[in-house]
């Protein structure tokens, strides 16, 4: 398996055209229980989804993992890639925002929301922040009229943050702000040299700028959409859950310990993740960072779907509401 770079965190976040096979009509590659263990092949991105990787990583720490499921995670930079690869029926299920869910489901992808990955909660966990030049006089979003932003993508959860809080603080984006795409990495710099004036800080490089004292926080997710955002969420194909039920189900609650695993023992968990190059990063930033808000029973806020939706239809991203009691199913989590 690649190794996880944490440098690449917002690449998750991409969002664009949608493939044309359907995952329903592929169906599962995966064998049956009288073969062996059911293959699950999840599409993963490169940050934020430690306790998922930490089954690879430490499978001791798993039930079933090579009894009754053979877990195999394929790594993709771009959403748009991985729902391609599980429309083609390459994939069970995978990682993905909740816009970007919530997208796929307005274009017909047939998929199903089981657990929750990463949450983004007002003043508890990290808060992504858009922070720019210390002493630049940018205090606050509505400081930036006639100013530039870097995000990662259009129509990803970043985008949608910034708009917000541009809406919120009285300014309209698509004409008091312009929006820079470039990638995560480049973001310091950009602001150093004048390139844009405000940029997206998530984990790691929050950790190692925030110290320098060179930078300054304008506003954060939370200003943007104030709720508690189920951000990173672990779909899966319906055809796959009926048919391999005992398997998915025994994958869930291996999840499920896990997660509880790594909520109770950060550092160590943290550890086994370096210590295997799942992640590669300074070893102290890393250890000591503050971590997204997490949900230990993986349960979804379907108050925040709700927000979030209807967001995305004030701007246009979706022509029609999603039925959300088909998309979110937590029927598995105990």
């Amino acid at each position: 398996m690649k190794r996880l770079m944490l440098g690449m965190l917002m690449s998750l976040f991409a969002v664009g055209m949608i493939g044309c096979s359907s995952a329903s009509e592929a169906g599962s590659s995966s064998g049956s229980k009288e073969d062996g263990p059911v293959k699950i092949r999840i599409g993963i991105g490169y940050a934020t989804e430690e306790p998922l990787w930490l089954m690879s990583a430490a499978p001791e720490l798993t039930k079933y993992n090579g009894d009754k499921y053979e877990l195999e995670f394929q790594q993709f930079r771009a959403n748009a890639d991985r729902l391609n690869a599980y429309r083609a029926g390459q994939l069970e299920g995978g990682s993905l925002g909740q816009g970007a869910l919530i997208m796929a489901a307005d274009q017909g992808v047939d998929l199903k929301v089981v657990a929750s990955i990463a949450k983004d909660t007002p003043n508890k966990g990290f808060n992504f922040p858009f922070m720019a030049k210390k002493g630049s006089g940018l205090e606050s979003a509505k400081d930036l009229k006639g100013k530039t932003i870097g995000i990662p993508d259009f129509k990803s959860p970043t985008d949608m943050w910034a708009r917000t809080a541009l809406r919120n603080a009285g300014l309209d984006p698509d004409k008091d702000v312009k929006f820079s795409v470039l990638p995560t990495p480049a973001v310091e710099e950009s602001i150093k040299s004048g390139k844009i004036d405000a940029g997206l800080v998530p984990q790691p490089f929050y950790a190692e700028l925030e110290p320098k004292g060179e930078l300054q926080t304008v506003f954060t997710s939370k200003d943007g959409v104030p709720v508690d955002e189920d951000f990173l969420s672990l779909f899966f194909n319906p055809k796959f859950i009926s048919e391999n039920e005992e398997a998915f189900q025994a994958f869930i609650e291996d999840y499920q310990a896990t997660m509880k695993y790594y909520l109770e023992n950060e550092k160590e968990a943290r550890q086994k993740l370096l210590d295997k190059e799942f992640v590669l990063a300074d070893q102290e930033i890393y250890l000591n960072m503050l971590d997204s808000n997490r949900s230990e029973d993986l349960s979804l806020n379907r108050e925040s779907w709700e927000e979030v939706q209807q967001i995305m239809l004030e701007e246009k991203w979706i022509e029609n509401k999603v039925d959300l009691d088909k998309l979110l199913d937590e029927s598995y989590l105990k």
